[in-house]
């Protein structure tokens, strides 16, 4: 009983270090050309996002008003009534943090969420 333990613990590890790694880095999820943000109960889903350079984000509102604009006040969406959708062109790797200006902050507080570009 104790080999088949120590077998089945090895099995587990081994499995766990090839998920976590290939090619000798950490996996991450991959980064994509095009994604969607959906703005529900007061919250961007997702929160965080990885996208690559010069992907288009589009924000699709699924109720109520709000608003997507960058913290740093460099883009900004009109008001987006229920149904209504806006897209951002990301070209230049960083870290793009917004918010809804009716329910959100910069600095993430409340409704805000962050865009990743990776190169």
């Amino acid at each position: 009983m104790k080999r088949i333990l120590t077998l089945f613990t090895l099995v587990l590890f081994c499995a766990g270090v090839a998920l976590t790694q290939m090619n000798g880095r950490p996996v991450t999820a991959a980064p994509v050309f095009a994604s969607t943000i959906n703005l529900t109960n007061f919250q961007f889903t997702p929160k965080t996002i990885t996208v690559k350079a010069g992907a288009t984000v589009t924000w699709v509102n699924k109720e109520g008003t709000h608003t997507v604009s960058a913290d740093d006040d460099s883009w900004s969406s009109p008001t987006l009534k229920a149904g209504e959708t806006f897209s951002h062109k990301f070209d230049s790797p960083g870290t793009y943090r917004y918010h809804c200006s009716f329910h959100g902050s910069a600095g993430g507080g409340n409704m805000a969420g962050t865009v990743r570009v990776v190169r």
